[in-house]
């Protein structure tokens, strides 16, 4: 529970007294927020995080711990998987990646740089909605002999339906070129370190990075970006974060 919607869900009388007790609180409240915000931050060595509304769209909390259910997100756009095509679409097209609508021009400027660096880009995999999750999780689970999409190791290599980013329609598997299967051997592909060093220009973070797995609860996977703006996407890669921990500096 974030101490805004606290703060935000408070029942107050009305009249020009209350009003004026009201914004009082309000800025009391806002710095304590803050100075709470910088103190959690300090704590574990980090600068202090950007003043954001951490209940704004983009950053969705999505996780095994955090089902969005059958959300869907209001309007989906449509890439061309390479960006040899600069068009967004917004009407249906099963031969381009669908995104939110409101990342499809970041994701393209960033597929766009990619290319002007020489590289190849191809964006794999974008939003999926709950019904295709969960027959990609069944799909997933049957292939590696599992039950609960995990890893000898405890780590998620599929999500459950409501549990996936992709159904948020906020992050995209990017890879060099079509690969039927995405594997850490990604890493070693000059589009990934692309990726990697340049995603926060554009908004984006590496979601699933290597070290983080017991945070994140997902096995390593350096293909899949989330959009989260880029004053966070900044934070979360100077400093090493994984937007679980990002997100966390934020609620009590």
């Amino acid at each position: 529970v974030s101490m805004r919607d606290l703060l935000y869900g408070a029942v107050v009388p009305s009249g020009a007294e209350a009003t004026e007790a009201l914004a009082q609180a309000v800025a009391g409240s806002e710095e304590a927020f803050v100075a709470m915000m910088n103190e959690k931050a300090a704590a574990l060595g980090l600068p202090a995080p950007p003043d954001i509304d951490v209940n704004s769209w983009e950053f969705m909390l999505v996780n095994g711990d955090n089902s969005i259910d059958q959300y869907e997100p209001e309007q989906l756009a449509y890439l061309n998987q390479t960006a040899s095509e600069t068009d967004i679409q917004t009407s249906y097209n099963a031969n381009r990646c669908p995104v939110d609508e409101r990342i499809a021009q970041p994701l393209l400027d960033m597929a766009l740089g990619c290319k002007e660096a020489g590289l190849p880009v191809f964006l794999s995999s974008g939003y999926r909605s709950y019904s295709e999750q969960a027959q990609n999780f069944t799909r997933v689970c049957n292939n590696n002999g599992v039950s609960d999409g995990k890893d000898s190791n405890g780590h998620y290599i599929t999500m459950p339906a409501g549990c996936s980013e992709h159904q948020s329609g906020l992050a995209c598997d990017i890879t060099d070129v079509y690969r039927e299967i995405k594997n850490s051997e990604i890493e070693n592909t000059d589009t990934y370190k692309w990726l990697l060093e340049h995603c926060a220009e554009y908004g984006f973070i590496h979601r699933f990075p290597s070290g983080k797995e017991d945070v994140t609860g997902v096995m390593y996977e350096p293909f899949h970006f989330r959009y989260v703006g880029v004053e966070a996407a900044q934070y979360i890669e100077q400093n090493g974060l994984c937007f679980e921990e990002f997100i966390a500096l934020y609620t009590d």
